[in-house]
């Protein structure tokens, strides 16, 4: 009988991480470090300086486990904004406490983006969702909801101007500045609208004169209410907050993504003191798991990105620590001449580490594992990867923030070299991989989606097959119903192509000969099947991931069978190995034995 075992939590790092110059109950210093965790809602832990003790709190609240908005308030107290529950806390040194201060703006906004405050002590809150704005009044504890702040984009970042209006700074696909009148509740755009997708940026600002300042590629501005008036140059940003005697504090192992040791840099003689804070975090959600080159397990987190192996002849699970400059989480990783290639968000970023040599990571020649860089200026999101065609790495990913048009790139190890396909999808982007070896052919399959905030601009996903030696795409086609994305293929060992596909009918299984260059046939599925969920078996059956089950498909017989079923079980799929079948569930590497 099929069962399931948790074999551990590889991770237990934080994420969206500050940390505040605050004073406790005695008007000493003390610091505050506001953290994201995903096997817990956030925490808040004060340090004092002096004797090293902490007090760690952690939000109550369901789904509050990332706090990407705070504001260290003129009063002392603590905003934080929680995605995904979008809810508003606040935090008191002094009192040492955390409270929910309510529902910002649900169910529209469940992140918020960034929190300001205005001179008479109000707040200001931008969220994603809707691109909603919401004040909050401390002293009332009464929230106002302000609406939309632009019909297209979906992203508000406000900033409170010394006239009493409020900024927003609106991204991503058309990044500009919507000013509000909170008298009024008028709004309206102020100074340049341009286009990320033709190279267009924007950014709001707040400068050491206190005034709202727009850098953008049309110019810099400055905020006037509903004016903005071209400047020839920029001030000095506002400066960060101190400690009582100058003192600017973060965490010095920030690069590492380990935050476990703050810095404190004196602002006379620029010498930092390490000191090293105790805190407990449950556990961080995983990505991605994969079998390497040495048969060992490997995967990676989320937010930060730290890559883990786990030893299934040993049972010893490490936390390796980062493989990357990019801070998310791996998307995909394949195996190539006994090394493991590793791509991450953001930015596509590759990166290239041998389990036979010692783990250092960095940029240099002889780092291990070895950041190479981004694969190119578009790809973001690189979800599928393989290796081998013409001794390279292939990868398919969503773009940037804004965009449109998912590339397929490539590595190449002997040469050091990238390249890209930036507008093979059209606007729709590359999703999923498999390598037709015996015909010269890339199989990829596509989402309708773009970057993140974007909305689809194709209503159909498609299969399409890429010879990469003489660089054309030879056939394009779909399933005959629709289809949001081809979100895992595989070829079989009868030389067949088989992928699970997305869309409005439900979740299918199908079938593709690529020879013929036609769909032989397509199976529902019982739940949704996981990203890259498909892998052949040692018995010539396929394998495969919904969120409710792990099954094997018969192509002889077109015949599904289950394996195991439960709602909910799989979240992460990973490899088959002899009878052993491991996988992620939010934060615990699991395995079940059929």
């Amino acid at each position: 009988m099929s069962s399931v075992h948790t074999l551990g939590v590889p991770v237990r790092s934080v994420n969206w991480v500050r940390i505040f110059p605050a004073l406790d109950a005695e008007d000493r210093d003390c610091l505050v470090a506001v953290m994201g965790q995903q096997a817990d809602s956030f925490m808040v832990v004060k340090v004092d300086p002096v004797t090293e003790e902490t007090d760690q709190v952690t939000a109550t609240v369901p789904s509050a486990h990332y706090p990407t908005a705070m504001l260290l308030s003129r009063s002392g107290v603590i905003y934080i904004g929680a995605a995904y529950a979008g809810h508003l806390f606040c935090y008191d040194p002094g009192a040492g406490r955390l409270d929910n201060l309510g529902a910002i703006n649900l169910p529209d906004d469940t992140f918020p983006c960034r929190i300001d405050e205005d001179a008479q002590g109000m707040l200001w809150i931008g969220c994603y969702g809707s691109a909603g704005l919401t004040s909050y009044d401390p002293k009332t504890g009464v929230f106002v909801r302000y609406g939309r702040m632009d019909e297209t984009d979906m992203y508000c970042y406000p900033m409170c101007a010394p006239d009493g209006t409020v900024a927003c700074d609106i991204k991503m696909t058309r990044p500009h500045v919507v000013v509000l009148d909170p008298k009024t509740g008028v709004h309206k755009p102020v100074g340049p609208v341009v286009s990320k997708e033709d190279g267009g940026a924007s950014a709001l600002m707040r400068a050491s004169d206190g005034s709202l300042y727009i850098q953008s590629s049309e110019g810099s501005f400055r905020l006037a209410g509903f004016e903005a008036v071209q400047v020839g140059s920029l001030p000095e940003p506002e400066p960060l907050p101190t400690m009582s005697d100058g003192a600017v504090v973060d965490f010095a192992d920030r690069d590492e993504q380990m935050y476990r040791v703050v810095g404190i840099t004196h602002p006379e003689t620029g010498e930092t003191r390490r000191l090293p804070i105790k805190y407990e975090s449950a556990g961080s959600e995983l990505f991605l798991v994969h079998r390497g080159p040495d048969d060992n397990i490997y995967g990676s987190s989320i937010l930060p990105l730290h890559l883990f192996r786990y030893v299934p002849s040993s049972g010893e699970m490490t936390d390796l620590g980062i493989c990357s400059t990019a801070a998310g989480e791996a998307y995909s990783m394949g195996n190539l001449d006994g090394k493991l290639y590793i791509c991450s968000y953001p930015g596509a970023k590759l990166s290239v580490y041998d389990p036979s040599r010692p783990y250092r990571f960095g940029l240099e020649a002889d780092s291990n594992p070895r950041d190479l860089g981004r694969v190119d200026e578009v790809s973001y999101r690189p979800r599928a990867m393989v290796t081998g065609p013409m001794g390279r790495v292939w990868i398919a990913s969503v773009p940037d923030y804004g965009l449109w048009g998912g590339p397929l790139s490539w590595f190449d190890p002997g040469t050091e070299q990238f390249g890209t396909y930036r507008d093979i999808a059209g606007e729709a982007s590359c999703w999923s991989l498999a390598w037709l070896s015996r015909q010269g052919l890339l199989a990829v399959g596509t989402t309708i989606n773009g970057g993140s905030g974007t909305r689809p601009r194709v209503s159909q996903g498609v299969l399409f097959l890429w010879d990469y030696e003489r660089e054309e795409k030879v056939w394009e086609g779909t399933l005959d119903r629709h289809i949001s994305a081809i979100n895992a293929l595989v070829v079989g060992k009868d030389s067949l192509l088989y992928g699970t596909a997305l869309g409005d009918g439900g979740p299918v299984l199908f079938a593709f000969d690529s020879v013929a260059r036609a769909f032989l046939y397509a199976i529902p599925l019982d739940g949704r099947p996981l990203d890259l969920g498909l892998q052949n078996g040692p018995d010539g059956k396929i394998y495969g991931f919904t969120t409710a089950s792990f099954y094997e498909f018969d192509p002889a017989h077109r015949a599904i069978t289950s394996l195991y079923e439960e709602e909910g079980t799989f979240q992460v799929p990973g490899p088959v190995m002899r009878n052993n079948v491991y996988f992620a569930k939010k934060h615990e590497v699991k395995r079940l034995v059929i």
